[in-house]
């Protein structure tokens, strides 16, 4: 990822470069601008990362008394978060959620049980993967006093100021005389962490403080500033020390803290400690990187930069023994076994290698000048442990297991069988430790990804599972590095240049063939088998020949193989057999051939081979070939395209596509669409049926880098050096999608499932995983300016670049979340398709305004007027024979006789019941309970807000049958007086009648025992009072009689919105058919 500080610069040259040129540049193409959004791809996850160089944590958990291993996990940082591995099988167990700032460190909490990380200005615990608390380095409380006085100290009238709070607040004077600073509001930037007890520790990126807070209260306890000539690198707490921390400097110097008390115990002679340490191999500007707790109390191990690890025994201030390792040591470096078997430490360097130091006296060596004790003999030494630095390594707690993990991007596990034998590679996690720069997907499920890096490793990452993803076997590459005494890295073969397979005959032999950097051999590979090929393919058939391998390509049917090298000609090779087939040669034939076979008898094999000869040619750069074999289709540097018969090799066609050069081809084969990638910053679409360019893509900034189809082959993705990704459409020709990213994107790749989206960036190891929204929910494709500069919504001033997706995936919930919050659409997703009428059009005064009849089929509203009749008439003529019904067990049986039978004397009694009084009993009455439904719900924020559209577009997700249903379940008076407002509100606003209308005729139809005797009395008011005197004296309920009053007035308010509307639709048709009317029979002259 860019840092922020990178980002202001480029914002800042922008700035500059377009204000230097406005008085040049006026009003032109160049000055438009398009804002990144995103708006076919959703950030979905990060593959690929599994460690950096910030050393990893352990942890330990010990099971119930059957449990014979304890339980082993790994939390290793993967930048802004971190991952967790259980260590016995390899597997990820979660993944943290992303904090705003990169973690520089990591540790392991008992009580509570979670992980902290120290990332910017503040201490994270997390629980679960989730943050749980945060320990900033700011004192909020003092800065509210400080706030109040204007200065550091504290109001002497504060009645806080004796209290024990006070004593422990950061502005107090210590015991060492050093006043701490006011702390600012901006916070301190951190560096390294450890927690004891209740207790957090965290030192200053600076090295110029200390801050200690409580780790059950999330307070800052203590801020101690150190003096100015001791800069702080590491920290340690000894164990069995209590509130005591040891401090090393980057001069060598070693101090012991009270951390309760903000005093220095003892100060450790740093002369003293590099003498201890090797004399004139620590120099005084070696710096003390790491300080670790050996098994011995008392005794810690000192790290320097410089190589050397020193065993001091802190309490009586005595070096014990000293051990050196070329190359450099980083903080996590030393290590000490503690399972008993043998008594050693390991050391690691920067150079990758990891030592392994025998502690055994009897196994010691002979008397050093630097100490009187004999110092610890070098039993193993694991060369090339890894690819790079290693960030730490430590022993699990009471095995024979050494875990490393550094920079390189993996982490592996380290296994000691015996004292005798060196320790062999167990288990192992890694991943690309150099960007990759070429990324295909492969299969037909879209579930694995080939990648080659600039590690010169070629990889298979799984999209589904982490486990399932590893390296592709070069060989015993190991075994030629212990005999040469060389690096595996300098034996791999270099970076590769192209990719191609096919899956036909994956089970029989090699599917996969690859070309690389400088070298003269195409190379085939098991993808199945995960290993290389065992012949490579020569890019000349003539010894005599000696070219480059420039490109490769895999025939649709698996059998052959064409390799392009640096002289423009095409080789063909037999996949199982290794055996050389065909030739097809791009370089034209010689003017002067004719000429010179005449100086030789006719016939002869001088004569023919003059005949024969080529002139120089230009290096291919792409191969395709269609689904049948039929002809091949080469590009080469000079922006010419050739068709060849791929039977007879026979030239048909030669065409100039760019004067620029053409520096890469892909072919769609279901639709023969060939992409044409030039440095003329012009992406071109050739049909090779046809052999003419059918669609030219321009508005690149920068050069192409690469590109790919969708897997319908609708659209076209590209990369390009402006670190724009850019989607075209082909039936349209034109740009519907174009985002920014932080940083350039070197290779794409398309599912070939349509789903997902794949990325590898310039500055990245991982492969970034982009969601296709248009396979979860319906998107409005719109062509966008393709000369336009692609910048940020807010111009210069804003975030102009899309983030990268995380390896939890929680930026892709975050940005569907915002989606979905701004689009405010809910239900269905056809309601984002649906049209919504201008406001100008029903808002007319007076009555001028139009009405809308519905957004949605008509079919749909008539279906709900005939539900009823739909159902009767298909409802099966004969019902299915059942046994004789019985009772369910919990339920007594209430008649006597031989079988069971429900006694339905109470249906009997409501039946008896005149249907209005059933009616009032069924819908005034409810029991007590009432339960809210959406609907209902949805029913009453509509009047809160006196706005009926989201409750009409609510209403349109919902089926016919539901609609029906929710219409039945209104099981109270004030429900269907709120539906009935509802709708006589949309009758104001002159929208959706025909939905009113089905709506209310099946709200009649359902409730009409209720209604109809009610809005027939509502007409005549007079009586009014009389009959809510008799329903007052005849059931005394003075809720009823309110309802009731309620009921008529919603119904006599709706009876006068339904004439006014309906007079309204009839005056408009009327002024409709009268118009046409006239202008058919209006003369046409």
């Amino acid at each position: 990822m860019v840092n922020q500080p990178a980002k202001r610069q480029r914002h800042a040259a922008k700035a500059s470069a377009s204000s230097g040129t406005n008085g040049a540049i006026s009003s032109s193409v160049a000055a438009r601008k398009l804002a990144s959004r995103n708006r076919l791809y959703a950030p979905f996850r990060a593959l690929g990362l599994i460690s950096n160089d910030v050393p990893f944590a352990l942890q330990t958990r010990f099971g119930g008394k059957d449990a014979t291993t304890p339980d082993v996990n790994v939390i290793t940082c993967l930048g802004d978060s971190w991952a967790m591995w259980e260590a016995e099988r390899m597997t990820l167990l979660f993944v943290s959620s992303s904090l705003p700032a990169p973690i520089n460190a990591l540790v392991i909490s008992l009580s509570p049980d979670a992980v902290l990380a120290a990332a910017g200005t503040k201490v994270y615990r997390f629980v679960r993967g989730k943050v749980d608390a945060e320990y900033d380095t700011v004192d909020h409380i003092m800065s509210r006093f400080e706030d109040r006085d204007g200065t550091g100290n504290m109001d002497e009238s504060d009645p806080d100021d004796s209290s024990e709070s006070s004593e422990a607040s950061v502005n107090r004077p210590h015991a060492n005389g050093l006043a701490t600073k006011t702390a600012k509001d901006e916070g301190t930037q951190l560096s390294s962490l450890i927690v004891f007890g209740n207790t957090i520790a965290a030192l200053a990126s600076d090295g110029r403080s200390l801050f200690i807070w409580s780790l059950s209260s999330t307070e800052l306890v203590r801020r101690i500033d150190f003096p100015a000539d001791f800069v702080a690198s590491s920290l340690l707490h000894p164990a069995t020390y209590l509130n005591k921390i040891l401090i090393g400097s980057t001069d060598g110097q070693l101090t012991l803290w009270n951390i309760r008390t903000g005093s220095l115990i003892h100060s450790y002679d740093a002369a003293t400690l590099r003498k201890g340490a090797g004399g004139s191999g620590a120099n005084a500007s070696s710096a003390i990187v790491g300080l670790t707790q050996s098994p011995a109390v008392d005794v810690i191990a000192v790290g320097f930069s410089e190589g050397q690890v020193l065993l001091h025994d802190i309490r009586l201030d005595e070096s014990l023994f000293s051990v050196h390792v070329s190359g450099g040591l980083s903080s996590g470096s030393v290590s000490f076994r503690s399972d008993g078997k043998a008594h050693s430490i390991a050391v690691a360097s920067n150079s990758g290698n990891i030592s392994i130091f025998d502690l055994d006296p009897a196994n010691a060596g002979p008397a050093t000048t630097s100490s009187m004790n004999r110092g610890p003999k070098l039993s193993y030494s694991i060369q090339d442990a890894h690819d790079g630095p290693v960030g730490s390594i430590e022993f699990v707690p009471g095995q024979p297991l050494l875990i490393s993990s550094g920079g390189d991007n993996s982490y592996k596990q380290w296994f000691f069988e015996s004292a005798s034998m060196p320790p062999r590679l167990l288990k192992s996690r890694s991943g690309h430790h150099q960007p990759p720069h070429l990324i295909r997907y492969y299969g037909e499920e879209g579930k694995e990804i080939l990648s080659a890096g600039r590690d010169r490793s070629v990889r298979s990452i799984s999209v589904v599972r982490d486990s399932r993803s590893q390296e592709l076997s070069q060989g015993q590459l190991q075994k030629k590095s212990n005999q040469l005494s060389v690096s595996v890295a300098s034996l791999k073969l270099p970076p590769a240049t192209s990719l191609s397979f096919s899956l036909t005959r994956s089970r029989d032999w090699d599917d996969l063939l690859s070309t690389h950097q400088g070298v003269q051999f195409g190379h085939t590979w098991s993808v199945r088998d995960k290993r290389l090929g065992k012949t490579p393919l020569a890019a000349s058939a003539s010894k005599k020949v000696i070219a480059e391998a420039r490109t490769g390509l895999v025939s649709a049917c698996g059998n052959f193989a064409l390799v392009g090298n640096s002289e423009g000609v095409v080789e063909m090779y037999n996949m199982q057999s290794y055996m050389h087939r065909r030739t097809f040669d791009t370089r034209p034939l010689d003017p002067a051939g004719p000429a010179k076979a005449k100086e030789f008898p006719a016939g002869s094999r001088k004569a023919l081979a003059a005949l024969q000869a080529r002139t120089k040619g230009s290096a291919v750069t792409g191969i395709a070939t269609d689904a049948l074999n039929r002809r091949v289709v080469v590009s080469t540097l000079d922006g010419k395209l050739h068709w060849f018969d791929f039977s007879t090799t026979e030239l048909l066609h030669r065409a100039s596509i760019s004067a620029s050069g053409i520096s890469s081809i892909s072919l769609h084969s279901d639709s023969n669409l060939l992409i044409v990638i030039s440095d003329d910053l012009v992406l071109r679409l050739v049909d090779i049926e046809t052999r003419r360019t059918v669609r030219e893509f321009v508005g690149f900034r920068g050069r192409i880098l690469d590109a790919c189809f969708s897997n319908d082959a609708r659209w076209i993705v590209t990369t390009s050096m402006d670190s724009v990704i850019r989607t075209f459409d082909i039936p349209s020709s034109r740009l519907i999608d174009a985002f920014r990213t932080a940083s350039i994107a070197t290779s794409i790749t398309f599912s070939p499932t349509g789903d997902f989206l794949a990325t590898a960036h310039v500055d990245s190891v991982g492969i970034y995983l982009w969601a296709n929204k248009t396979q979860f929910s319906p998107i409005a494709l719109q062509g966008l300016d393709e000369s336009a500069e692609v910048v940020g919504e807010d111009d210069l001033e804003g975030d102009e670049e899309v983030a990268l997706p995380t390896v939890q995936g929680d930026v892709e919930d975050a940005a569907l979340a915002k989606m979905s919050e701004a689009a405010g659409q809910v239900g269905e997703p056809e309601l984002q398709r649906t049209y919504t009428s201008p406001p100008q059009l029903t808002d007319g005064k007076a009555g001028t305004g139009l009405v809308t009849l519905s957004t949605m089929p008509r079919s749909r509203w008539m279906t709900l007027l005939n539900l009823d009749t739909i159902k009767a008439r298909n409802k099966p003529k004969q019902a299915p024979k059942k046994d004789t019904e019985r009772a369910p067990f919990f339920l007594p049986q209430t008649v006597q006789g031989v079988d069971f039978t429900f006694d339905t004397s109470a249906d009997a009694e409501t039946n008896g019941m005149d249907s209005a009084a059933a009616v009032r009993s069924s819908i005034f009455s409810s029991g007590g309970v009432t339960m809210q439904t959406e609907f209902q719900r949805r029913l009453s924020a509509a009047l809160d807000s006196k706005d009926a559209s989201a409750y009409f577009t609510y209403l349109e997700t919902l089926s016919t049958t539901t609609l029906d249903l929710e219409i039945r379940q209104l099981a109270t008076v004030e429900d269907v007086v709120a539906l009935l407002r509802v709708l006589g509100l949309r009758l104001a606003q002159h929208r959706d009648f025909e939905a009113v209308q089905a709506i209310l005729a099946t709200t009649l139809r359902i409730h009409s025992d209720i209604l109809i005797p009610q809005s027939s009395s509502a007409t005549d008011g007079e009586d009014e009072d009389d009959e809510l005197e008799d329903v007052e004296d005849n059931e005394g309920d003075e809720e009823r009689r309110l309802q009731l009053k309620k009921l008529k007035k919603t119904i006599r308010s709706l009876i006068r919105l339904q004439v006014a509307e309906s007079g309204r639709v009839n005056g408009l048709l009327d002024h409709c058919l009268g118009t046409l009317a006239f202008l058919r029979n209006l003369p046409m002259t």
